[in-house]
């Protein structure tokens, strides 16, 4: 018997994403103390990392609302969403649970 994983919603890019491809992003990062998280795709969430530093991420791009704000951030959003459902999803291997 086969079990139906759950869809979700990205924070980020608000694309449905099934469960197995979510991660926690930790708005300040854990290395900072952060406890606050948000779920994301992992490409938002590799996404994030790769356009701001650690110090950017505590300092600055600490709430979703100012992440989403992010000139960046939006330009990826809208790249994102002009792509298939399940477009990237694969592009990272699974995370042992």
């Amino acid at each position: 018997m086969t079990v139906a994983k759950e869809i979700l919603i990205c924070s980020i890019c608000l694309r449905e994403v099934p469960e197995v491809y979510f991660e926690y992003h930790h708005l300040t990062p854990r290395c900072k103390k952060g406890k606050e998280k948000i779920c994301v795709c992992c490409d938002c969430g590799n996404q994030i990392h790769k356009l701001f530093t650690i110090k950017e991420l505590k300092n600055q791009y600490n709430t979703l609302e100012v992440l989403l704000s992010n000139e960046k951030i939006q330009k990826w959003i809208k790249w994102i969403r002009k792509k298939p459902n399940n477009f990237g999803f694969c592009m990272k291997e699974l995370k042992k649970r």
